[in-house]
């Protein structure tokens, strides 16, 4: 289906955007600001601000800040050769839906990018002052958006664009903070002859806001299940899963030494089992044993305990529910990593209250700290409060009704939004996120509905209107 506005979005997929990497998305927007004789700044961070005047008969009507962020999710399926540093998003059409190859799509946020510049340039479309707000290094704890300016914004209407369901209007959102554990170890000479490496593959993964609560697999929890289980028969040299601090792990790997090759092997399949009987729709979960190649020294067997007693010890998933469908308070227990001297792990936890924040980071600590490790806590942001008395969400809900004859629905949401950012640096600023349909975002099974998205881009067209 052609449209300017997917046109604009397959445009922003050929340019790289990883996260802590927008310098060439956000000098592509200034770009295309210049051309079209709009005002772009950028901050000392890199943030992007467009300033697009109003069209006859709006001079008068108040501006609108259209918001998305730049960076994307960077992931690829394992055994795809994909350079995220310099190849495009290798994207394309299936029945009814943009998907891309073996990667990652990006609709998350490309389309916020695409609706705001596709609404911008279209001379036909009447609209007031539009603010066109696009931050850096959303992904990795909305860095860009804790660095704005109190004055950077001057609209007292916000649309954030980054929601994944069209017709559910989201008014408030979780905050979040990070941890990293470091615990140091000793290696030693081994004991066992056969090296091995299991790999444990095929997981859903996704996004650890919006699917934390859908029973879905972690990878280096179950790979901790079977260094657990073989814990005696078995030497550990590597250990490493998960690759975003937001994103559910997918694989992880270890290498042990072992003397009994065929015991390994019965365990991974007890537990690959076990796992595809208690998880959701887990039904392609593999774990691999396979013969390898490694000369490094051992983790000595008090380390080598304390790893997996760890992991098996730090909560990852829901901790505690706010209704019957939305968490309270969430841990993802996100990235591991085994240095020469250190096992290094990533979480990240997320709350709808600051109190709920503060006991489930409180629990992390404890328990690293029993066991010896560093902990930093880190990248802070706030929960986003629902305004019960929001102008725009109303005049947003009966647009909808007008619009499309159904009812749209109002939610709050476990994951992060900027939003959260931005009420806390705006004064009396009136907000809603919404966004086209979505699947599969943060993992390489991301997908965007092309009718949603071009149904979302006319709904923000009349909304600014109004």
């Amino acid at each position: 289906m052609s449209h300017r506005v997917v046109e604009i979005f397959k445009e922003i997929s050929r340019i790289p955007r990883c996260s802590r990497h927008c310098e060439r998305i956000a000098e592509w927007i200034c770009d295309w600001a210049s051309n079209n004789g709009f005002r772009c700044k950028r901050d000392s961070y890199g943030n992007v601000i467009v300033k697009v005047p109003a069209t006859d008969g709006y001079e008068n009507r108040g501006s609108y800040a259209l918001q998305g962020h730049m960076d994307m999710v960077c992931v690829r399926a394992e055994g795809v050769e994909h350079d995220f540093s310099k190849d495009p998003i290798d994207i394309y059409e299936e029945n009814g839906w943009l998907k891309a190859k073996g990667t990652t799509l990006g609709a998350d946020d490309g389309v916020a990018i695409a609706i705001a510049m596709a609404l911008s340039e279209d001379e036909t479309k009447e609209h007031p002052e539009l603010e066109l707000v696009f931050t850096a290094d959303e992904e990795i704890g909305l860095v860009g958006a804790s660095h704005l300016e109190r004055n950077f914004i001057k609209s007292k209407r916000l649309i954030n664009i980054d929601s994944e369901k069209e017709g559910v209007f989201v008014v408030g959102c979780a905050g979040g903070e990070d941890i990293d554990i470091s615990l140091p170890l000793r290696r030693q000479t081994r004991r066992f002859s056969r090296p091995l490496s299991i790999t444990v593959s095929g997981l859903k993964g996704g996004h650890s806001g919006t699917e934390i609560n859908s029973n879905r697999a972690n990878a280096v929890k179950l790979l901790n299940e079977v260094l657990y289980r073989s814990f005696s028969s078995v030497e550990l040299v590597h250990f490493s899963g998960g690759k975003a601090r937001n994103a559910i792990p997918d694989f992880a790997r270890a290498v042990v030494y072992t003397d009994s090759p065929n015991e390994i092997v019965e365990v991974a399949k007890k537990v690959e089992n076990y796992a595809r009987a208690l998880f959701t729709g887990e039904d392609s979960i593999n774990i691999e044993i396979k013969d390898e190649e490694a000369s490094m020294d051992a983790v000595d067997r008090e380390s080598f305990g304390k790893i997996v007693d760890l992991i098996n010890k730090l909560p990852h998933g829901v901790y505690e529910m706010y209704d019957s469908e939305t968490p309270k308070i969430s841990n993802n227990l996100a990235i591991v990593n085994l240095d020469i001297d250190k096992f290094n792990l990533s979480t990240n936890q997320r709350s709808l209250t600051e109190d709920g924040l503060d006991k489930i980071c409180l629990i992390i600590e404890d328990i690293a700290n029993d066991f010896g490790c560093s902990v930093n806590r880190h990248s802070r942001y706030p929960a986003w409060t629902p305004d019960e008395n929001s102008e725009l969400v109303e005049d947003a809900k009966s647009l909808y009704f007008e619009m499309f004859s159904r009812e749209p629905r109002t939610k709050v949401i476990h994951a992060g939004l900027e939003c959260g950012i931005f009420a806390s640096k705006l004064d009396s600023a009136d907000m809603l996120s919404i966004g086209p349909d979505m699947e599969g975002i943060h993992s390489p099974d991301e997908k965007l509905n092309i009718e949603s998205f071009i149904r979302v881009y006319e709904f923000v067209c009349e909304l600014v209107k109004r």
